[in-house]
Protein backbone atom coordinates (compact mmCIF):
# COMPACT_ATOMS: atom_id res chain seq x y z
CA UNK A 1 0.00 0.00 0.00
CA UNK A 2 1.50 3.27 -0.70
CA UNK A 3 2.55 5.63 1.69
CA UNK A 4 -0.12 8.51 2.33
CA UNK A 5 2.62 10.80 3.51
CA UNK A 6 4.39 10.87 0.81
CA UNK A 7 5.27 14.24 -0.83
CA UNK A 8 8.82 14.28 -2.77
CA UNK A 9 10.16 11.89 -4.67
CA UNK A 10 8.74 9.48 -7.55
CA UNK A 11 5.16 8.91 -6.95
CA UNK A 12 4.14 5.40 -4.67
CA UNK A 13 7.40 4.23 -4.42
CA UNK A 14 7.37 4.51 -0.75
CA UNK A 15 5.07 1.96 0.98
CA UNK A 16 3.63 1.60 4.15
CA UNK A 17 4.36 -1.63 5.78
CA UNK A 18 1.73 -4.19 6.12
CA UNK A 19 2.79 -5.59 9.47
CA UNK A 20 4.59 -2.47 11.44
CA UNK A 21 3.13 0.90 11.33
CA UNK A 22 6.51 2.14 12.28
CA UNK A 23 8.22 1.56 9.52
CA UNK A 24 8.41 2.16 5.84
CA UNK A 25 9.47 0.10 2.27
CA UNK A 26 11.30 1.39 -0.40
CA UNK A 27 13.17 -0.26 -3.40
CA UNK A 28 16.74 -0.06 -2.68
CA UNK A 29 19.28 1.20 -4.94
CA UNK A 30 22.50 0.01 -4.58
CA UNK A 31 24.40 3.11 -3.78
CA UNK A 32 21.72 4.13 -0.71
CA UNK A 33 21.80 0.62 0.77
CA UNK A 34 25.54 1.24 0.90
CA UNK A 35 25.17 4.51 2.26
CA UNK A 36 22.84 2.67 5.22
CA UNK A 37 25.02 -0.06 5.86
CA UNK A 38 28.78 1.47 5.15
CA UNK A 39 28.86 4.87 5.12
CA UNK A 40 26.49 6.27 7.17
CA UNK A 41 27.51 4.02 10.22
CA UNK A 42 31.07 5.81 9.74
CA UNK A 43 30.41 9.14 9.85
CA UNK A 44 29.99 11.61 13.03
CA UNK A 45 31.07 8.69 15.26
CA UNK A 46 27.92 6.97 14.15
CA UNK A 47 25.62 9.39 15.60
CA UNK A 48 24.37 10.53 11.94
CA UNK A 49 22.77 7.12 11.49
CA UNK A 50 19.18 7.53 12.69
CA UNK A 51 19.64 10.93 15.07
CA UNK A 52 19.86 12.92 12.03
CA UNK A 53 18.54 10.19 8.70
CA UNK A 54 15.67 7.69 9.65
CA UNK A 55 16.65 4.87 11.15
CA UNK A 56 17.59 1.61 9.25
CA UNK A 57 15.76 -2.09 10.13
CA UNK A 58 17.67 -3.66 7.12
CA UNK A 59 16.29 -4.95 3.93
CA UNK A 60 13.42 -7.64 2.80
CA UNK A 61 13.56 -9.60 -0.32
CA UNK A 62 10.33 -11.22 -2.02
CA UNK A 63 11.16 -15.24 -1.93
CA UNK A 64 7.77 -16.67 -2.79
CA UNK A 65 4.60 -15.55 -4.56
CA UNK A 66 1.24 -17.13 -4.01
CA UNK A 67 -0.04 -19.06 -6.96
CA UNK A 68 -3.06 -19.85 -8.50
CA UNK A 69 -3.90 -22.49 -6.59
CA UNK A 70 -3.11 -21.47 -3.59
CA UNK A 71 0.44 -22.84 -3.36
CA UNK A 72 3.65 -20.63 -2.34
CA UNK A 73 5.53 -20.86 -5.20
CA UNK A 74 9.10 -20.02 -4.17
CA UNK A 75 11.55 -17.61 -6.43
CA UNK A 76 14.48 -18.82 -8.80
CA UNK A 77 17.18 -16.70 -6.48
CA UNK A 78 18.97 -16.75 -10.00
CA UNK A 79 16.44 -14.74 -11.52
CA UNK A 80 13.86 -15.23 -13.80
CA UNK A 81 13.65 -16.16 -17.39
CA UNK A 82 15.42 -12.55 -18.45
CA UNK A 83 17.53 -13.11 -15.55
CA UNK A 84 15.92 -10.32 -13.50
CA UNK A 85 16.04 -10.36 -9.83
CA UNK A 86 13.45 -8.78 -7.43
CA UNK A 87 15.08 -6.18 -5.38
CA UNK A 88 15.96 -5.37 -2.14
CA UNK A 89 13.78 -3.33 -0.34
CA UNK A 90 15.17 -1.19 2.19
CA UNK A 91 12.95 -0.92 5.70
CA UNK A 92 13.15 2.40 7.63
CA UNK A 93 11.81 4.42 10.01
CA UNK A 94 8.49 6.28 9.14
CA UNK A 95 9.04 9.56 10.44
CA UNK A 96 5.32 10.34 10.63
CA UNK A 97 4.47 7.48 12.59
CA UNK A 98 4.35 9.53 16.34
CA UNK A 99 2.14 12.36 15.23
CA UNK A 100 -1.71 12.49 14.88
CA UNK A 101 -2.35 15.03 11.75
CA UNK A 102 1.55 14.95 10.14
CA UNK A 103 2.26 18.62 8.46
CA UNK A 104 5.21 17.32 6.07
CA UNK A 105 8.07 19.09 4.51
CA UNK A 106 10.42 17.99 1.93
CA UNK A 107 12.75 19.91 0.67
CA UNK A 108 15.71 18.90 -2.04
CA UNK A 109 19.06 20.22 -0.50
CA UNK A 110 22.31 20.57 -3.05
CA UNK A 111 23.08 23.01 -5.13
CA UNK A 112 24.08 20.21 -7.98
CA UNK A 113 21.88 18.06 -9.03
CA UNK A 114 23.80 15.47 -10.85
CA UNK A 115 26.35 12.55 -9.96
CA UNK A 116 29.86 12.68 -10.83
CA UNK A 117 29.52 9.97 -12.74
CA UNK A 118 26.73 10.68 -14.70
CA UNK A 119 26.80 11.19 -18.11
CA UNK A 120 27.72 14.73 -20.02
CA UNK A 121 24.01 15.19 -21.23
CA UNK A 122 22.42 14.81 -17.53
CA UNK A 123 24.77 16.72 -16.33
CA UNK A 124 23.56 19.91 -19.04
CA UNK A 125 19.73 18.88 -18.61
CA UNK A 126 20.74 18.96 -14.25
CA UNK A 127 22.59 22.13 -14.47
CA UNK A 128 20.13 23.77 -16.15
CA UNK A 129 17.81 22.77 -14.06
CA UNK A 130 19.13 24.14 -11.05
CA UNK A 131 19.58 27.17 -12.75
CA UNK A 132 16.08 27.57 -13.54
CA UNK A 133 14.91 26.90 -9.96
CA UNK A 134 15.54 27.93 -6.50
CA UNK A 135 18.27 25.38 -6.09
CA UNK A 136 21.22 27.08 -8.10
CA UNK A 137 21.45 29.91 -5.97
CA UNK A 138 20.19 28.94 -2.49
CA UNK A 139 20.75 25.38 -2.46
CA UNK A 140 17.25 24.51 -1.45
CA UNK A 141 13.89 23.51 -3.71
CA UNK A 142 10.43 23.62 -1.93
CA UNK A 143 9.67 19.81 -3.27
CA UNK A 144 6.58 19.15 -1.87
CA UNK A 145 4.37 19.60 1.50
CA UNK A 146 0.77 18.90 3.01
CA UNK A 147 -0.94 20.54 5.61
CA UNK A 148 -3.53 19.31 7.81
CA UNK A 149 -7.05 21.80 7.86
CA UNK A 150 -9.10 20.47 11.10
CA UNK A 151 -11.74 23.22 9.67
CA UNK A 152 -12.01 20.33 6.64
CA UNK A 153 -10.85 17.08 8.10
CA UNK A 154 -8.69 17.39 4.95
CA UNK A 155 -4.43 17.26 4.01
CA UNK A 156 -4.20 20.11 1.82
CA UNK A 157 -1.02 19.24 -0.56
CA UNK A 158 1.36 21.18 -2.30
CA UNK A 159 2.93 19.22 -5.35
CA UNK A 160 6.17 19.66 -7.08
CA UNK A 161 4.77 22.66 -9.96
CA UNK A 162 4.40 25.06 -7.34
CA UNK A 163 8.29 24.37 -5.90
CA UNK A 164 9.78 24.30 -9.00
CA UNK A 165 8.30 27.71 -10.51
CA UNK A 166 9.38 29.82 -7.34
CA UNK A 167 11.84 32.36 -7.64
CA UNK A 168 14.51 33.16 -4.94
CA UNK A 169 12.88 36.00 -3.95
CA UNK A 170 9.55 33.72 -3.34
CA UNK A 171 10.74 30.96 -0.88
CA UNK A 172 9.58 32.92 1.85
CA UNK A 173 5.96 33.03 1.00
CA UNK A 174 6.80 29.77 0.26
CA UNK A 175 7.91 28.59 3.50
CA UNK A 176 5.01 30.61 5.26
CA UNK A 177 2.99 28.60 3.32
CA UNK A 178 3.96 25.35 5.04
CA UNK A 179 4.32 26.68 8.60
CA UNK A 180 1.52 29.43 8.78
CA UNK A 181 -0.86 29.54 5.94
CA UNK A 182 -4.21 31.81 6.32
CA UNK A 183 -5.64 32.76 3.49
CA UNK A 184 -4.12 36.36 3.06
CA UNK A 185 -1.16 35.32 2.82
CA UNK A 186 -2.22 33.27 -0.47
CA UNK A 187 -1.60 34.56 -3.80
CA UNK A 188 -4.38 33.72 -6.10
CA UNK A 189 -2.29 31.33 -8.16
CA UNK A 190 -1.13 30.02 -5.16
CA UNK A 191 -5.13 29.34 -4.18
CA UNK A 192 -5.44 27.88 -7.41
CA UNK A 193 -3.04 25.48 -7.52
CA UNK A 194 -4.00 24.42 -3.91
CA UNK A 195 -4.88 20.24 -3.95
CA UNK A 196 -7.05 19.44 -1.13
CA UNK A 197 -6.69 15.85 -0.34
CA UNK A 198 -10.15 14.61 1.88
CA UNK A 199 -9.19 13.02 5.42
CA UNK A 200 -10.70 9.31 3.88
CA UNK A 201 -8.08 8.83 1.23
CA UNK A 202 -4.96 10.63 2.91
CA UNK A 203 -4.91 9.45 6.14
CA UNK A 204 -4.34 10.54 9.67
CA UNK A 205 -1.06 8.39 11.35
CA UNK A 206 -2.66 8.33 14.32
CA UNK A 207 -0.06 5.76 13.96
CA UNK A 208 -1.67 2.66 12.45
CA UNK A 209 -2.34 4.98 8.81
CA UNK A 210 -5.70 4.18 9.43
CA UNK A 211 -7.41 5.81 7.02
CA UNK A 212 -10.08 8.60 8.70
CA UNK A 213 -13.72 8.01 8.63
CA UNK A 214 -14.62 11.77 8.28
CA UNK A 215 -16.43 12.90 5.20
CA UNK A 216 -15.13 14.87 2.92
CA UNK A 217 -16.44 19.09 2.97
CA UNK A 218 -18.36 20.25 0.38
CA UNK A 219 -16.38 23.32 -0.26
CA UNK A 220 -12.84 22.86 0.91
CA UNK A 221 -11.20 25.29 2.42
CA UNK A 222 -7.34 27.26 3.29
CA UNK A 223 -5.73 25.54 6.44
CA UNK A 224 -6.02 27.45 9.71
CA UNK A 225 -2.48 28.22 11.00
CA UNK A 226 -1.70 26.53 14.18
CA UNK A 227 -1.77 28.98 17.03
CA UNK A 228 1.30 31.41 17.51
CA UNK A 229 2.08 30.44 20.94
CA UNK A 230 2.38 27.04 19.71
CA UNK A 231 3.85 27.31 16.34
CA UNK A 232 6.74 30.13 17.60
CA UNK A 233 8.16 27.32 20.64
CA UNK A 234 8.43 24.55 17.15
CA UNK A 235 9.96 27.15 14.99
CA UNK A 236 12.90 28.20 17.20
CA UNK A 237 13.67 24.83 18.55
CA UNK A 238 14.08 23.82 14.74
CA UNK A 239 16.68 26.57 14.04
CA UNK A 240 18.54 25.37 17.32
CA UNK A 241 18.30 21.60 15.19
CA UNK A 242 19.78 23.33 11.99
CA UNK A 243 22.72 25.21 13.44
CA UNK A 244 23.45 21.55 15.62
CA UNK A 245 23.51 19.95 11.78
CA UNK A 246 24.75 22.89 10.23
CA UNK A 247 27.74 22.44 12.36
CA UNK A 248 27.77 18.50 12.01
CA UNK A 249 27.82 18.52 8.32
CA UNK A 250 30.40 21.15 8.16
CA UNK A 251 32.53 17.73 8.87
CA UNK A 252 31.78 15.27 7.04
CA UNK A 253 32.86 14.88 3.60
CA UNK A 254 30.19 12.98 1.68
CA UNK A 255 28.49 14.25 -1.76
CA UNK A 256 25.07 14.23 -0.86
CA UNK A 257 22.83 14.72 -4.47
CA UNK A 258 19.36 14.88 -4.91
CA UNK A 259 18.41 14.71 -0.41
CA UNK A 260 16.33 16.14 1.24
CA UNK A 261 15.67 17.87 4.49
CA UNK A 262 12.31 16.25 5.66
CA UNK A 263 10.57 18.14 8.41
CA UNK A 264 7.15 17.02 9.88
CA UNK A 265 4.88 19.48 12.28
CA UNK A 266 2.22 18.13 14.33
CA UNK A 267 -0.77 19.62 12.67
CA UNK A 268 -3.24 18.96 15.35
CA UNK A 269 -2.92 21.66 17.75
CA UNK A 270 -4.44 20.17 21.06
CA UNK A 271 -1.60 17.09 20.46
CA UNK A 272 0.94 19.75 19.78
CA UNK A 273 0.23 21.08 22.35
CA UNK A 274 0.67 18.05 24.77
CA UNK A 275 3.78 17.13 23.09
CA UNK A 276 5.36 20.76 23.55
CA UNK A 277 4.25 20.27 27.48
CA UNK A 278 5.64 16.66 27.66
CA UNK A 279 9.17 17.80 26.30
CA UNK A 280 9.17 20.72 28.72
CA UNK A 281 9.01 18.36 31.12
CA UNK A 282 12.43 17.03 32.75
CA UNK A 283 11.01 14.13 34.49
CA UNK A 284 9.80 12.26 31.73
CA UNK A 285 11.09 8.53 31.45
CA UNK A 286 11.64 8.37 27.41
CA UNK A 287 13.58 4.80 27.98
CA UNK A 288 13.49 2.73 24.59
CA UNK A 289 12.52 -0.52 26.37
CA UNK A 290 9.51 0.77 27.08
CA UNK A 291 6.78 0.30 24.19
CA UNK A 292 5.60 3.24 22.01
CA UNK A 293 2.55 1.54 20.46
CA UNK A 294 -1.04 0.20 22.16
CA UNK A 295 -2.67 -3.59 21.35
CA UNK A 296 -3.54 -1.87 17.95
CA UNK A 297 -0.34 -1.18 16.63
CA UNK A 298 -1.07 2.86 17.37
CA UNK A 299 1.84 5.26 18.71
CA UNK A 300 1.05 5.79 22.24
CA UNK A 301 0.14 9.26 23.58
CA UNK A 302 2.90 10.11 25.62
CA UNK A 303 5.53 8.68 23.10
CA UNK A 304 3.96 11.74 20.03
CA UNK A 305 6.03 14.82 19.09
CA UNK A 306 5.82 17.76 18.37
CA UNK A 307 8.38 17.94 15.57
CA UNK A 308 10.64 15.71 13.76
CA UNK A 309 13.82 16.96 10.89
CA UNK A 310 15.48 14.21 8.92
CA UNK A 311 17.91 13.73 6.09
CA UNK A 312 16.30 11.88 3.76
CA UNK A 313 16.86 9.92 0.03
CA UNK A 314 20.67 8.76 -0.11
CA UNK A 315 20.26 7.13 -3.32
CA UNK A 316 23.00 9.36 -4.74
CA UNK A 317 24.87 9.64 -1.35
CA UNK A 318 28.54 8.63 -1.25
CA UNK A 319 31.88 9.20 0.21
CA UNK A 320 34.28 11.57 -0.43
CA UNK A 321 37.62 11.14 1.56
CA UNK A 322 39.78 14.33 1.03
CA UNK A 323 37.24 16.31 -0.35
CA UNK A 324 36.34 18.65 2.11
CA UNK A 325 32.15 18.95 2.98
CA UNK A 326 29.18 19.45 0.09
CA UNK A 327 28.91 23.34 0.36
CA UNK A 328 25.56 22.86 -1.55
CA UNK A 329 24.01 21.20 0.53
CA UNK A 330 25.72 23.35 3.66
CA UNK A 331 24.10 26.64 1.32
CA UNK A 332 20.77 25.13 1.42
CA UNK A 333 20.86 24.41 5.22
CA UNK A 334 22.15 27.54 5.74
CA UNK A 335 19.07 29.22 3.37
CA UNK A 336 16.23 27.00 5.21
CA UNK A 337 17.95 28.63 9.08
CA UNK A 338 17.46 31.85 7.42
CA UNK A 339 14.18 31.49 6.04
CA UNK A 340 12.73 30.11 9.20
CA UNK A 341 14.91 32.98 11.26
CA UNK A 342 12.95 35.81 9.43
CA UNK A 343 9.59 34.08 9.29
CA UNK A 344 10.36 33.51 13.88
CA UNK A 345 10.81 37.01 13.63
CA UNK A 346 7.81 37.82 11.80
CA UNK A 347 5.43 35.96 13.49
CA UNK A 348 6.60 36.94 17.20
CA UNK A 349 6.06 40.27 15.91
CA UNK A 350 2.64 39.39 14.81
CA UNK A 351 2.30 37.99 17.92
CA UNK A 352 3.28 41.04 20.61
CA UNK A 353 0.99 42.56 18.31
CA UNK A 354 -2.32 40.79 18.91
CA UNK A 355 -1.21 40.72 22.53
CA UNK A 356 -1.21 44.40 23.12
Amino acid sequence: MAFAHQVGGHAATILASPIDASTLIKPASARELAFYTQVAPTLADGTLLGEWTPAFYGTLKLEGKVGQSGAVEKLDTAGDEEGEVEPAMLVLENLTYRFVRPNVLDIKLGTQLFDEDASEEKKARMTKAAAASTSGETGIRLTGFQVWDAASQAYITTAKPYGRSLKPAELPSGITRFFYPPLSCLSQAEKDALDFAPAASAPSTSAAGSASSSPAPATPRTPAPLPLDLLLPVLRTLIRRLDELISLFSTLEIRMRGGSLLIVVEGDPSALEAALLRSMDDDEDDAGSVSTTDGDGNAKPHTRLAYEMRLIDFAHTRAAPGEGPDEGVLKGLRTVKTLLEDLTQKLTEKQKQEEA
